[in-house]
């Protein structure tokens, strides 16, 4: 990570700017590609089970997300999910096809804040493409609360500041079930009244009350009113604000023969949490 932050800051001066003003500022569709970086040639078969890293012989895609990574701020993992992994394998597999998880394809991965429940919620998620689904009909889908907030009457945006919401623990952290509801208490806007941050899961997440369950259903009719996409190909790399903008994931056809569509992903914090002594694989663990 060291030699990581040092190849950033030796990047071309407009990329190096580019992405410290993103880090600072974010943009109003909260999300950055970045295109045509450099690409294993050689890749193996795509893993069948993305809990595990396969031998690659060039590791230039774990290369750049680390240098973006550092960029941005700390890239960090977290223990329950992908066994404490910095640099995640995200592949469809069988056994999760149509389960809410990064390993699904079936299914739509609706709009969400990466791991919305957790206190230590990572600012960025970072999608490096290192080979496309076969037909390229994938598409990973955001939408900024920037372009949402004005879409919200006022009597509902004032009831998505309060604590008036209960969201789900994600089924990669433990939560087999699924349930909605199952995670902490919290609000979906909080910061700025003008200009506010995000914690909004459309599929785990449940109002306590019908004026939240109401709010929740204006958010999302606006995040469909104002969402956008990007198919990735090998050697983009999509940066998401998660605290400006939700993310998904369109169904696509997975076939399971060592080449369908393989992503790689890192998590990043702004500063690494003093409350687990500044390590980077946050040891949080949900019971659920």
């Amino acid at each position: 990570m060291l030699e990581a932050k040092l190849t950033f800051h030796a990047l071309p001066y407009e990329m190096k700017r580019t992405v410290i003003e993103f880090a600072h500022t974010s943009n109003e569709y909260g999300a950055l590609l970045l295109k045509g970086l450099p690409a294993d040639l050689l890749l193996p078969p795509t893993p069948a089970d993305s809990r595990r890293c396969p031998l690659k012989n060039t590791y230039l895609s774990e290369f750049w997300l680390a240098v973006v990574g550092e960029g941005l701020g700390e890239p960090v993992a977290y223990a329950q999910e992908k066994e404490g992994q910095l640099f995640q394998d995200v592949c469809p597999t069988r056994h999760n096809a149509e389960q809410l998880s990064s390993e699904s394809s079936t299914i739509l991965l609706d709009f969400h804040t990466e791991i919305a429940f957790h206190p230590y919620l990572p600012d960025f998620i970072l999608l490096y493409c290192l080979r496309p689904d076969h037909e390229r009909h994938a598409q990973t889908i955001f939408a900024s609360v920037r372009f949402m907030d004005p879409l919200i009457p006022p009597a509902y945006r004032a009831v998505l500041f309060e604590k008036a919401f209960k969201t789900g623990v994600d089924y990669s952290f433990g939560s087999v079930s699924g349930m909605k509801g199952n995670g902490p208490i919290l609000p979906v806007l909080y910061g700025d009244p003008y200009d506010p941050f995000m914690k909004y899961d459309l599929d785990l997440m449940e109002g306590l009350n019908a004026q939240a369950q109401e709010a929740l259903q204006r958010m999302r009719q606006a995040a469909n009113q104002t969402k956008n996409f990007v198919r990735l190909d090998t050697g983009d790399l999509l940066i998401i604000d998660n605290r400006r903008a939700v993310h998904g994931r369109s169904q696509f056809t997975a076939r399971y023969d060592g080449m369908d569509r393989w992503l790689q992903r890192m998590l990043v914090v702004r500063d690494l949490p003093k409350e687990h002594g500044h390590k980077r694989v946050i040891e949080t663990v949900f019971n659920v």
